[in-house]
């Protein structure tokens, strides 16, 4: 996140972020227009999807913080060291097979995305966007998101857009991967500073 008096928000991406905590990072992302919107079974099945992908992904971010002895410490860390291998060989082999996923400059939070594209969707398209919030872990947040606004950039377009249907527990999921990415950034501006 920056700081909003330094850098305040385009009017753009506050409409879609609001005054709320975001974060800006490099993610895998595509997206593909939908014609229509997912029945209600479709849609609660990405959500249930969406909520264990995030939980899973909180565990592999956070970091041991037990008060435990060193050798148990030092054999968790093994451990993580080897399943942070494992995820990156299946990342490798799935990322063969389907292809990279391109990554750009995504600054979102609970309730919406803005990124940079060559092309944009127009506005009030529906998107169906796969998300790679984890570089090294193939498996992407699947979210509804419809086109705020797609400005002419430089680079390309910026798009803008809210995300739809979210049920309260994916929200919340989002907004602590969110959060945590904050305050890691915050710390890195600090530590060099």
């Amino acid at each position: 996140m920056t700081d909003r008096s330094a850098h305040p928000l385009p009017a753009d991406e506050l409409a879609v972020l609001g005054e709320r905590v975001f974060c800006d990072d490099e993610l895998g992302l595509e997206w593909t227009a939908l014609e229509e919107t997912p029945d209600e079974a479709t849609v609660a099945q990405m959500n249930a999807r969406n909520a264990t992908v995030l939980r899973t992904l909180a565990l592999v971010e956070e970091h041991d913080e037990t008060q435990s002895e060193d050798a148990e410490r030092a054999e968790l860390h093994r451990l993580e060291a080897k399943l942070d291998l494992t995820l990156e060989l299946l990342s490798d082999l799935i990322s063969m097979k389907r292809g990279r996923v391109p990554r750009r400059a995504v600054r979102f939070n609970s309730r919406g995305l803005c990124w940079r594209a060559d092309d944009a969707p127009p506005a009030g398209t529906l998107l169906l966007v796969d998300c790679f919030v984890l570089p090294a872990w193939p498996i992407p947040l699947k979210l509804l998101a419809r086109v705020h606004g797609a400005e002419a950039a430089d680079d390309g377009h910026k798009v803008c857009t809210r995300l739809e249907q979210l049920d309260p527990g994916v929200r919340d999921w989002l907004e602590k991967l969110v959060f945590r990415r904050h305050r890691r950034a915050i710390a890195r501006r600090r530590a060099t500073a």
